[in-house]
């Protein structure tokens, strides 16, 4: 479980937000029963190591002045062209209860033939925090034209339960979109302009 480093902090605002920002600062919330909304600060640099080891849908444990506390990451706010983190929140939860959380479907391989598609990037489960598996890898190489994969073909650890029904549909393979008369028409008169402009620029 990856270890984070926090500060408590005084709910604050407007410029002072602004400076702890500038200062590597990421301003944040923990909360749940026991600590109510406890404003906090993290260093972004650590935070941002911390995401790149493990997923955000696994549990953390968060040090806050000398206090550890077991958390979820609730929820990343990011800049939308920078893509820092601008805020934080977390909540604390009990190791020993069960909780909900959704887990990412990935794939790897290649079909045979066709094209495989997520039909549904994540699938919801109910398990201890420490039994959250990191994603659902789904090997799709040598399929074909039509091969689905359902919730039933997924290896789920022990002590985890799905929220889906066996039968519903994860990934499918469908046939390669074949281009119209008129796109392939289109790509052969763009092609020849920048032919012809290439040549006059010589």
């Amino acid at each position: 479980m990856e270890q984070l480093q926090a500060q408590s902090r005084e709910k604050k605002t407007g410029n002072a937000v602004k400076v702890l920002r500038k200062e590597g600062w990421v301003p944040g919330i923990m909360y749940g029963s026991e600590v109510g909304n406890k404003p906090i600060q993290l260093k972004g640099r650590e935070l941002d190591a911390a995401l790149r080891h493990q997923t955000t849908n696994k549990p953390f444990r968060l040090s806050v002045d000398g206090d550890t506390h077991d958390v979820m990451v609730y929820e990343l706010q990011r800049h939308p062209l920078q893509g820092n983190i601008l805020h934080a929140d977390f909540k604390k939860i009990n190791m020993n209860e069960k909780i909900h959380t959704s887990v990412p479907v990935l794939m790897t391989g290649d079909p045979e033939l066709g094209v495989a598609t997520l039909v549904r990037h994540s699938v919801e489960v109910t398990c201890l925090p420490g039994n959250i598996p990191e994603s659902f890898l789904v090997d799709v190489d040598g399929f074909n034209i039509g091969d689905v994969v359902l919730v039933a073909d997924l290896t789920v650890p022990p002590g985890v339960e799905l929220g889906l029904d066996s039968t519903e549909v994860l990934i499918s393979v469908l046939p390669v979109k074949v281009k119209s008369e008129e796109s392939i028409d289109a790509e052969q008169e763009a092609e020849a302009v920048a032919e012809k402009a290439g040549t006059a620029n010589e």
